[in-house]
């Protein structure tokens, strides 16, 4: 049996971010040092020939860096170097490892394009050259032009290794940027790397790199909530390395007796951001025991089969709670990503998520798309799902035919580039070439109620990229969009309302129309409570006898009516509140009339029928079936308020009614009726559920005549039961008693004959 225990996992200890973010230059590292470790992880999966182009990248960054120096007063070689530090971590080639190390020098030195094509060739200046213009790209918080955007992902689509080289750059110009004197200028790079880096890690798995994005960012833009999560952190999982030791103990005892053959044991203490966001944004609250995954053990098996033996085992042990067991071997991730999670209780005073996953699915968890390079094709990528191989080619294909004028290549850009920074917002542009962003889905209305709200209450039309476009006009990225008005007209209606998607703009029309319509709905609501008022025969408002208006002022009437038009509450309501006693009585009277009048026109019928053992009960016939005293057909009488009606036990009508409401009835000489009832209960197939049926009947005192056991399905089973007896509503009460066993008792259907 063999057993391993790893804490190198993609999440990574709190010490470890925390310490990551106060990164320090009290203890300067020699450039030559972080090369020479740089070089000793890349000798661990590439040849040795290939070492000494790492040393002649660094030679010719760190000549052309010499006299420059970063806010930290470090070399401005080191941050190349620290930046293939981080990416290292993902195995790169050796073209991805001279980029990172001279990703710099085309933007910030002397060095062309064509020097590094000299020197390293053309891969690794294309490389170069692309992620210079990646640079270019700013974030303008929500005045962020569309097509900077699309040109961004456009730049890194020519080449998978421009992502991994750009995002460790920005991992450690996140890490240092605390040293930039300009606050604004901290949170316009956290905001643009949250919006546009963040995304693009979680769709390609690098969550170890998307980890230290979020906490970087994180402690930028709500310095507060990233001290208060520590806080928290440190206070109630100080102990970590206690709880650590004692889960992993507990763990291999129980694989061990299980004789689970050989597995790895990893940890890790969920990150500070991803708690804060799960408490943002799925909880809405700051408890931080909301959180039940905080501490987390990942056991890696050596197969499918031992993935869900090892759920058993753990299962078996420890209490899950339901709702949190999740299948990714199943049903995989967008980016194949698979795993078992479940969360369970037990182990500790607190829950702990557990993960089960093969060693195959722990890389691709842990490196995303960084597991097999999709530029490369004599890489294996069998391990990458077939929608990110779909996904990365395609957004190649797109760059190589990518055309600005076209509109098709921009709608494949929408549809290929699935990512939430593109989904769920648009960007507008007006005529004088600001960009104003909404949510996706919003219409030129809501443009015109964002410009203001005159504009949207005088609205005329609209010109879209100089065509006259309906109110209706679902807008798309890159519009420009010119609205006309009337001078001295408003035009807007409760009929706008229609043509409306963002909530400020549905706000603003509201506000105006109920302000315009005010006395409308006002006069409505009166007539209404008056029309309650006069179906009663009560006193009007204003009336001699009124006594509404006595008990509520002008104001708290308005308030009523405008509550009846809105349908908050109902006239009859108050009327009932205000005149219980006269309410009472016309009731009563209309309910005598209707009654008198129902039976009027129903054909009385007395003595043909017992019913329910009495002679001389009025009755009428059911004139769907017609009952005959010819017919051999059983008949059944159905009991209503103040008439009785008889059917034939094979009456369509009966099917859509209770037994409580039928009474034996047979002809007059004829003997009483015994009605046979046929039962089909479905019901899980466990054990003591049968024995619990049984004991209904049992209780109820009622025979059974016939049951037979159809097992249609392997987990469930149907039974079919014939009884019979002379009063339906004994089988009323045992139905009653079946359905209290709703725990197990899935469906029941009942016939009658």
């Amino acid at each position: 049996m063999s057993t391993k225990v790893n804490e190198n996992v993609a999440n990574v200890h709190i010490d470890e971010i925390e310490q990551f973010l106060k990164y320090s230059t009290s203890h300067l590292q020699n450039a030559q040092e972080i090369v020479d470790g740089i070089k000793e992880k890349a000798s661990s999966y590439m040849s040795a020939d290939l070492l000494p182009k790492i040393q002649d990248a660094y030679e010719y960054a760190a000549k052309a860096h010499e006299w420059q120096i970063r806010l930290s007063w470090e070399p401005y070689i080191i941050h190349p170097l620290r930046a293939t530090e981080i990416l290292m971590s993902i195995k790169p080639d050796i073209y991805s490892i001279q980029t990172c190390i001279l990703h710099d020098v085309i933007e910030d030195t002397h060095v062309t394009y064509e020097d590094i094509s000299h020197e390293f060739g053309q891969e690794v200046a294309d490389l170069c050259e692309w992620l210079v213009k990646v640079s270019k790209v700013r974030y303008k918080w929500e005045e962020r032009q569309i097509e900077t955007l699309k040109k961004t992902f456009l730049a890194m689509a020519k080449d998978l290794r421009v992502i991994f080289v750009k995002i460790a750059d920005r991992i450690h110009n996140i890490q240092t940027l605390h040293f930039h004197p300009k606050p604004e200028k901290r949170k316009r790079i956290a905001m643009e790397t949250l919006k546009i880096y963040v995304p693009i890690c979680r769709k390609l798995g690098l969550y170890k790199f998307q980890l230290y994005l979020e906490n970087g960012v994180f402690k930028i833009l709500y310095p507060d909530g990233y001290r208060r999560v520590l806080w928290y952190l440190k206070k109630k999982y100080g102990k970590a390395d206690h709880y650590i030791e004692q889960g992993k103990k507990k763990i291999e005892r129980i694989l061990r007796k299980a004789w689970v053959q050989s597995f790895t044991l990893k940890w890790r203490i969920k990150s500070p951001y991803r708690i804060h966001e799960k408490l943002r944004i799925k909880y809405n609250s700051m408890d931080f025991s909301k959180v039940l995954d905080v501490l987390a053990f990942r056991i890696i098996v050596d197969n499918i089969g031992d993935c869900y033996h090892t759920l058993w085992v753990v299962h078996k042990q420890y209490n899950p709670l339901i709702n949190k067991i999740k299948d990714y071997i199943a049903v995989p991730k967008f980016n194949n990503y698979q795993s078992l999670h479940t969360t369970v209780l037990g182990m500790f005073h607190f829950p702990v998520e557990i993960q089960i996953r093969t060693p195959n699915m722990e890389q691709i968890a842990e490196l995303g798309v960084a597991a097999h390079f999709a530029y490369s094709e004599k890489n294996d990528s069998t391990v990458m799902s077939d929608k990110q191989t779909n996904w990365i080619k395609q957004l190649k294909n797109l760059v190589d035919n990518y055309k600005e004028t076209e509109k098709e290549a921009v709608d494949q850009f929408k549809t290929n580039l699935d990512i939430e920074v593109l989904t769920k917002k648009i960007f507008i542009y007006t005529p004088k070439g600001d960009v104003i962003e909404f949510p996706a889905g919003s219409t030129v209305l809501d443009f015109a109620f964002r410009v203001h709200t005159d504009v949207g209450l005088r609205f005329k039309n609209a010109m879209i990229n100089g065509s006259i476009k309906p109110i209706s006009h679902v807008l798309e990225t890159g519009d420009v969009v010119q609205i006309n008005t009337f001078k001295y007209r408003v035009t807007a209606t409760r009929h706008w309302m229609d043509f409306l998607h963002t909530p400020t703009a549905k706000a603003k029309l509201a506000r105006f129309i109920r302000k315009q319509e005010i006395d409308h709905y006002l006069q409505r609501g009166k007539e209404m409570l008056l029309h309650s008022l006069k179906k009663y025969d009560l006193p009007l408002l204003g009336a001699e006898w009124d006594k509404i208006s006595l008990l509520h002022d002008e104001e708290a009437l308005r308030s009523l009516f405008l509550s009846y038009v809105d349908k908050q509450k109902t006239p009859m309501a108050l009327v009932r509140e205000i005149y219980p006693d006269q309410i009472k009585r016309v009731e009563q009277t209309l309910a005598t009339k209707n009654a008198e009048k129902k039976m009027s026109k129903l054909e009385k019928l007395q003595g043909d029928v017992v019913v329910d053992g009495l002679i001389q009960l009025p009755y009428v016939m059911c004139k769907s079936c017609h009952p005959d005293p010819s017919s051999d057909a059983r008949i059944i009488a159905k009991v209503g308020r103040s008439w009785i009606k008889i059917h034939k036990t094979s009456c369509s009508a009966l099917n859509s009614i209770t037994f409580d409401k039928l009474v034996e009835a047979h002809w007059r000489g004829d003997e009483q009726n015994n009605y046979k009832v046929k039962l089909m209960i479905t019901m899980p197939n466990a054990s003591g559920n049968l024995v619990s049926l049984m004991e209904v009947f049992n209780a109820m005192d009622v025979s059974i005549d016939h049951m037979s056991v159809d097992n249609h399905r392997e987990d469930y089973f149907t039974i079919t039961i014939q009884t019979q007896h002379q009063n339906p509503t004994k089988i009323s009460y045992l139905l009653k008693g079946l359905k209290k066993l709703d725990s197990f008792v899935t469906w029941i259907k009942t016939k009658i004959t």
